[in-house]
């Protein structure tokens, strides 16, 4: 006599709820792992699209930043920055890129009447604004014609306006920027971006409110004196050709101070991509580090099925006596583990579902679950119930009838 599928659930259930204590016990370690699964991979996915936004927010996935790399020990006697002229030729020589900015920053003290404010203040060209994708809330950005002119003009952040001026209007008024006294021409838009629970200012873009900007030729003629541009900034076509770029930039920065690695040349297309590898090794490695409960679970688990065959011996002994076939006490005790470890699974997920808020509370970071890591953490659970059930389900498809219907 066949014994059917549903007939091994029903009476795997069956089982199952008898031993009510026994069979807690027994998922316990099932319903740790699952939890750890959900949580790790929640806190990993939290952790990605935070980046993520932060990248978008900061000019998208086509932008490329070169910058001086401060891992390098000077070996031979190159220049740290970039003159001027350095900067039209590399901008000559990669035509396919949309906007290119170079900049000079220095801190400076910021006067108006009594009030004072002391920030960042950044020589820069037009495509800045187009790169960093910000616009100016009043006034205008800094123009071509600013440049050509050396223009004593200034574009300031939320931040420095409110300090200077509190609310009344600051486009047209003349501030005192360090030694120089410059005309505001605008006012940037206020950034944001949702921090709140994290480290720090409840705004991850705060920073940029505290800067102001001034024509990149009025800073190196009037500012700081110096033909010495510390860093620029590309934006590509696409996020796509990012990558190409880069390294086009890397072997002309290169060439140009002989083969040293003096700035550091980033594509953010490149470490978004970087971004996601590392999320895979996390992934792997806090998912083995879940998966030492589950394997304890599901040792404890196949210890029990082992003693439940002994439990169960003369019953196994009738159902093959009558009929049943040595394959259907293998699948019903097969089936029987799965559904104990599922049901575990399905514990874990409610238990570390219920517990993310704690865990984002407590870390400061905001974790995301979703269907996909549940659906990832179900099977693993009930993958647990395969593996560590074949042994009890084979030792008792072998029973000899006639010494399981003698057993006590």
């Amino acid at each position: 006599m066949a014994i059917s599928l549903k007939e091994s659930i029903i009476v795997g259930l069956s089982d199952f709820w008898s031993r009510k204590i026994r069979s807690l016990v027994t998922i316990v370690g099932i319903v740790l792992g699952t939890m750890s699964i959900i949580v790790v991979l929640s806190l990993v996915k939290g952790i990605n699209k935070k980046t993520l936004e932060w990248m978008m927010e900061r000019g998208g996935l086509s932008k490329i930043s070169v910058y001086r790399n401060w891992n390098y020990e000077k070996q031979v006697d190159v220049k740290n920055y970039f003159t001027l002229k350095e900067i039209n030729l590399i901008r000559s020589l990669v035509p396919e890129a949309k906007y290119f900015n170079p900049q000079i920053r220095e801190g400076v003290h910021y006067s108006y009447g009594e009030n004072k404010y002391r920030g960042s203040i950044y020589g820069v060209i037009p495509d800045f604004k187009k790169i960093e994708e910000w616009d100016v809330e009043a006034g205008r950005f800094i123009s071509g014609f600013d440049i050509k002119q050396n223009s004593d003009v200034i574009v300031i952040g939320t931040n420095v306006k409110e300090e200077l001026f509190g609310n009344k209007k600051a486009v047209g008024q003349f501030i005192t920027a360090g030694k120089r006294r410059v005309q505001i021409i605008g006012v940037m838009s206020h950034r944001f971006m949702d921090n709140s629970g994290n480290i720090g200012n409840d705004n991850a873009l705060a920073y940029l409110n505290r800067r102001a900007f001034v024509p990149l030729s009025t800073m190196i003629h009037k500012g700081t004196g110096r033909d010495r541009i510390n860093s620029f900034t590309v934006k590509a076509k696409d996020a796509e050709s990012a990558p190409e770029l880069r390294q086009k930039l890397e072997a002309i920065i290169l060439n140009l101070r002989f083969g040293e690695p003096v700035f550091t040349i980033e594509s953010a297309q490149e470490e978004a991509e970087k971004m996601a590898e590392n999320a895979k090794k996390f992934r792997i490695i806090f998912f083995l580090i879940s998966a030492i409960s589950l394997l304890v679970g599901g040792i404890v688990i196949m210890n029990i099925m082992l003693a439940s065959i002994q439990e169960r011996t003369r019953e196994i002994g009738i159902r093959l006596t009558v009929g049943a076939r040595r394959i259907d006490i293998f699948v019903q005790f097969l089936v029987q583990t799965i559904l104990v470890t599922t049901i575990g699974g399905i514990l874990g997920i409610v238990s570390g579902l219920s517990i993310l808020d704690i865990v984002s509370k407590y870390l400061n970071i905001k974790l995301i679950a979703g269907f996909s890591m549940m659906i990832i953490a179900i099977t693993v659970s009930a993958g647990i119930g395969f593996i560590f059930g074949i042994s009890p389900a084979i030792k008792a498809s072998k029973l000899d009838p006639v010494v399981a219907l003698r057993h006590e």
